[in-house]
């Protein structure tokens, strides 16, 4: 199952995808799971809270960190840096005269970690990430 929230980054709306299955949790309980990372419990809520938490930390200039010519590339592995969870990410324009998308973009997890590796961005790896615990943050 997919999953797609918004987070709006500057000026921009981008929509972080993340990838759950449901999963048996002790005595065959289910329960909704990341599906591609580690084994983590899904909360809609906890998400909601960090992506809060970081669009609120957000300044062009932490974002040039990651890409100085590509804008859309920094704000990417901003997010991506700071929800190593997720499974990719759309943006999608609106157009102002009937208000409906004309335009959609979507990059995935692999094309993003191909990205930092062919072009040596310095990412901030957070192996102890957890959703589920505010204080393993990296904001």
């Amino acid at each position: 199952m997919e999953i797609s929230k918004r987070i709006k980054i500057g000026n921009n709306d981008y929509y972080i995808i993340v990838d759950v299955e449901y999963r048996k949790i002790g005595d065959n309980f289910p329960s909704l799971c990341l599906k591609n990372y580690k084994d983590e419990h899904w909360d809609g809520g906890d998400c909601s809270i960090l992506i809060e938490e970081v669009e609120k930390q957000y300044t062009p200039e932490k974002a040039k960190h990651y890409d100085e010519h590509i804008g859309f590339m920094a704000d990417v592995l901003y997010i991506y840096d700071r929800m190593p969870f997720i499974s990719g990410i759309k943006d999608i324009y609106i157009s102002k005269n009937d208000n409906i998308p004309y335009s959609e973009g979507y990059i995935s997890k692999e094309e993003m970690d191909k990205y930092i590796k062919e072009f040596n961005i310095k990412m901030n790896p957070n192996p102890n990430f957890k959703l589920n615990d505010g204080r393993t943050w990296k904001l």
